[in-house]
């Protein structure tokens, strides 16, 4: 079972628990199993379907209506995000090459300075104003454990980033699987590394508690011939313009 799925059936059977609750429990205490209840379903449909869009992350920032109705979820979550954070004390940033940085979450003082981009792979925290003020901000967001669900989009973020030339930082949560995997397809799509194989062996070196998920596997498997194409596409066109 991949981490989606089981994101799924843990936080649908958390919502079916509390309709269970919100029947049988008095006022207000009825009321707020509901709330709960609801805002499991809409996450675990989410879950269910790929739609990091239940959290209404737009230009980095959640929406506060999408928010509102899934709060529970998301002050749960940021609970389990803390205490995993005070447990693991990975570091929030790694160098996997001159050009490409891999890592959690972060605070405006962790970007590296001269960072082309800065690309934010969370579908449930808002990012920094600071850090979204920067040209070179990018939100792609994901949902943990899921892959992006929009391949063009990605691959263009890519084009763009390849084209660019410049530093690149790839964060997630915890830096462990959305922003290794994405890196990983950056380094490919730049002619970092030959393959994705190499590339994600060249980032556990740089971050050895990375861990990407059976999706993210998949996601890579499936989009490096693309990126694999498109550098050849890049290579061909600089020479004719040469």
């Amino acid at each position: 079972m991949d981490k989606p799925t089981k994101l799924t059936v843990g936080v649908g059977g958390a919502g079916l628990v509390c309709a269970a609750a919100a029947v049988v429990a008095p006022v207000p205490f009825g009321w707020l199993a509901a709330w709960i209840a609801l805002a499991c379903a809409r996450v675990a449909l989410a879950y269910r379907r790929n739609r990091p869009a239940v959290f209404g992350k737009r230009d980095g920032r959640l929406s506060p209506a999408a928010a509102a109705a899934a709060l529970p979820y998301l002050v749960a979550m940021r609970i389990a995000c803390l205490l995993m954070r005070t447990w693991r004390r990975h570091p929030p940033l790694s160098q996997v090459t001159p050009r490409v940085w891999v890592g959690g979450r972060l605070r405006p003082q962790d970007v590296p300075a001269g960072a082309a981009f800065v690309v934010d792979l969370t579908s449930e925290f808002s990012e920094p104003a600071e850090i979204r003020a920067l040209p070179g901000y990018r939100c792609l967001p994901v949902l943990d454990g899921a892959c992006p669900p929009d391949d063009d989009a990605f691959c263009a973020l890519l084009d763009e980033i390849a084209a660019d030339g410049g530093a690149a930082v790839f964060h997630c949560e915890s830096g462990l699987g959305r922003a290794p995997t994405a890196a990983a397809l950056a380094m490919v799509r730049t002619g970092a590394a030959p393959d994705a194989a190499s590339a994600l062996a060249q980032i556990r070196r740089a971050r050895p508690m990375v861990r990407p998920t059976s999706v993210d596997l998949e996601f890579v498997r499936r989009l490096e011939p693309r990126l694999r194409a498109n550098l050849a596409a890049g290579a061909r066109a600089a020479q004719g313009a040469h």
